[in-house]
């Protein structure tokens, strides 16, 4: 009976896998390239031709699900003998730290070919305590990675002979730690898009007072930057010809970077087409010295105050080296009080006869219509010859009723008849 029963299943077998091996070898390992790890894994049940198949074939993605145990991803990872392209491990629990060491050793030596992301996700709480973990130095070895993508972990030294990671295209980092400084990690050249979000670095003493080293990224690829941070680390730019997006409004404050670290920073993103930054609270001109260089920029966006005469010549500072520039959006923070306003004469004598040349669109949001906010928006529209429309957005705090706002706007000249003004509330 047992010797009928395993030759049926031997019958049963044999024709499930004869239609698949009468596929060309190229083709079925295309097949399973594409299938979930864990399906390709069930394949070996097929036949004893297709057992162990699925450990030769070179997988797109080895997306781990929430949960999944450290044992299973070890047993696959040992199995597999081709390049992976994706490895994706979207939280790793305390007690499996030390895996990840071991996961990324047998990436680096199978051949790691990273089309998306690698993800190494620490639970929120963990991310308050020092036991977060440190990434083994072999992520520098992993030369083909070509998207990286961490979270809440800590990143090592690299070795002295560590140059570059070549095939680099896309990095993200989001809580991730430097404690051992970021020294070896400024030439980034391949990357085309760089996020940086909350990192932890550590300051040096200098004259009695704590500062960050200052460090230059050269990506002279980089094409999208976006830095989300409370603190300015130090960073600066160099040479970014094919800049497209900057996104720096989550840095500035007048507490976390003065204004010649801010200028020089800025200064280094003059290729951008579209800007958008954060303007630190400051008395004084923080952009005097703005480099005339922002050619290609069409559409700028800025995070910024508008109490001293100051918050609005470091507007103009920008808007006057961008002679391109078609969309403006001032997003007006929340401020002390004191008010310092700017003279009329001193405004018009800021400004050039083509300043706001090109441009044909500006909203403004969070205005509480302030005399300051409202010389600025008749400014704009007794320059800007080619404006379409101006849309202002009145905070919550703002006093004064749509209507009131409309009829004073109404009285301001306009430089393009066909200006469309419009004020409403949030």
């Amino acid at each position: 009976m047992a010797a009928a029963t395993s030759s049926r299943r031997r019958s049963r077998d044999s024709a499930t896998a004869s239609p698949l091996e009468s596929l060309p070898p190229a083709t079925l390992d295309e097949i399973l390239s594409h299938l979930p790890f864990r399906d390709a894994a069930r394949t070996s049940v097929l036949s004893r031709a297709w057992r162990r198949r699925w450990e030769t074939v070179p997988y797109r993605f080895l997306d781990w699900p929430l949960g999944m145990p450290a044992d299973a991803i070890d047993h696959v990872l040992a199995h597999c003998a081709q390049p992976v392209h994706e490895f994706r491990h979207p939280h790793v629990p305390v007690p499996d730290f030390g895996r990840c060491d071991h996961w990324l050793l047998r990436l680096a030596a199978v051949g790691v070919r990273f089309d998306w992301s690698n993800i190494i996700g620490i639970d929120e709480e963990v991310v308050t305590f020092p036991r977060i973990h440190m990434l083994h130095s072999c992520i520098f070895s992993c030369r083909q990675i070509a998207t990286l993508d961490l979270v809440g972990c800590d990143i090592p030294a690299p070795p002295p002979c560590f140059v570059r990671l070549p095939s680099l295209t896309t990095l993200t980092l989001s809580k991730v730690g430097f404690p051992q400084g970021v020294k070896g990690l400024e030439a980034l050249i391949s990357l085309r898009t760089l996020q940086l979000e909350e990192l932890s670095i550590p300051a040096v003493q200098v004259d009695g007072g704590r500062v960050y080293e200052q460090w230059v990224i050269n990506a002279p690829n980089l094409q999208r930057l976006h830095i989300i941070s409370m603190y300015y680390y130090g960073w600066h730019f160099s040479g970014l010809p094919f800049l497209e997006v900057a996104d720096m409004s989550g840095l500035g404050s007048r507490y976390h970077v003065n204004d010649r670290d801010f200028l020089n920073l800025i200064s280094g993103l003059d290729q951008a087409r579209e800007l958008k930054l954060s303007i630190p609270f400051t008395w004084n001109n923080a952009l005097k010295g703005l480099p005339p260089s922002f050619e290609n920029l069409k559409c700028l966006s800025l995070q910024t105050q508008l109490p001293f005469p100051a918050s609005i010549f470091n507007i103009l500072c920008v808007v006057k080296n961008a002679p391109k520039l078609e969309v403006l959006e001032i997003e007006l923070m929340v401020y002390v009080n004191t008010l310092m306003e700017v003279g009329i004469d001193f405004l018009y004598g800021q400004c050039a006869a083509d300043l706001f040349s090109n441009l044909t669109n500006v909203r403004m949001k969070g205005v509480i219509c302030e005399r300051n906010e409202m010389l600025f928006i008749e400014l704009v529209l007794s320059k800007a010859r080619q404006l379409e429309a101006f849309d202002v957005c009145l905070s919550r705090d703002c006093s004064r009723s749509v209507e009131d706002a409309l009829a004073e706007v109404a009285q301001y000249g306009r430089a393009s008849p066909g200006a469309n003004a419009t004020i409403r509330h949030n």
